[in-house]
């Protein structure tokens, strides 16, 4: 009896289109539907995703209410701290127009670093775009980290720092809610998970201080840092919006900075961001 090898059908991901971004984070992917993967083909980008930082997709037509059941497929919800809305508590509208008095993310960041159990994937579908700019900013964590001197990474593996939301919503945003955001400790260095790579974990957004040093000394180090990431070309890389493109990143190893260089034009869409683990430095 003959036997015939079989082989298996490529997935989505490897069938597609890549274009990589820059050579240290963000990669394109032409010809995936997001709504037709299967549950291997989640895994597969949520693997990709980690080692890339930034996954785009063009051409991705869904409700409101098809992105939310999409972003379970990749895990449990995060719910704003700040932000959530009554109806759709999971989903957060990302919107800035001629009313706006600022508009959400004009920072290096990474989401919502405040929280004991931060955001693991958030992923933003935009549905309606200006006529130029509106770009989004990314850079990798891993590359930040890998490219400061052994010294310096050594003196930041034995620290942690305080995030608090008080210092965007209370702070850039000028809340006067009453309500108790949250105030959390995390490593200064943490372990992705799903890749084992060390990333850079502090940021402009909701990184407050250095634990355990004098307020000098953490302002000097936090001011050092975050003009090693905002400066860092080499590790960064911009996403051009068109109707219905959803990026999805990782926050476990990205930051990114939204551009509002179209006012008074509209852009509009939506994120839905998965819950990710506390985090850790391994050894």
């Amino acid at each position: 009896m003959s036997s015939t090898a079989t082989l298996s059908r490529p997935s989505a991901l490897q069938s597609a289109q890549r274009v990589e971004l820059n050579k240290n984070i963000g990669t394109e992917l032409r010809g995936v539907k997001l709504l037709s993967l299967t549950d291997e083909e989640i895994a597969e980008t949520q693997q990709l995703l980690a080692e890339r930082g930034v996954l785009v997709f063009r051409d991705q037509p869904m409700t409101l209410e098809q992105q939310i059941e999409l972003g379970r497929r990749f895990g449990k919800l995060h719910v704003h701290p700040a932000f959530a809305p009554k109806d759709y508590p999971e989903a957060l509208r990302i919107h800035a127009d001629a009313d706006s008095k600022y508009a959400a993310g004009e920072a290096w960041h990474t989401d919502v670093s405040c929280d004991l159990e931060p955001p693991g994937i958030s992923m933003l579908r935009i549905e309606v775009v200006p006529s130029g700019g509106g770009e989004t900013a990314f850079a990798s964590m891993y590359k930040a980290f890998e490219d400061l001197s052994k010294p310096i990474q050594e003196l930041l593996l034995g620290l942690e720092a305080v995030h608090t939301g008080d210092l965007p919503y209370r702070g850039t945003y000028k809340s006067t809610s009453k309500k108790e955001y949250p105030v959390n400790v995390h490593p200064v260095v943490r372990t992705h998970p799903l890749t084992g790579k060390r990333a850079l974990y502090v940021n402009t957004g909701f990184t407050d201080k250095i634990k355990g040093v004098r307020g000098r000394e953490s302002k000097a180090l936090l001011e050092m840092l975050f003009d090693h990431i905002a400066y860092g070309v080499e590790f960064q890389c911009r996403v051009h919006w068109e109707p219905q493109t959803i990026t999805m990143w990782d926050n476990r190893c990205t930051q990114h900075y939204a551009s509002w260089d179209y006012y008074p034009e509209t852009s509009s869409g939506w994120r839905v961001t998965t819950v990710g683990e506390r985090p850790y430095l391994a050894r």
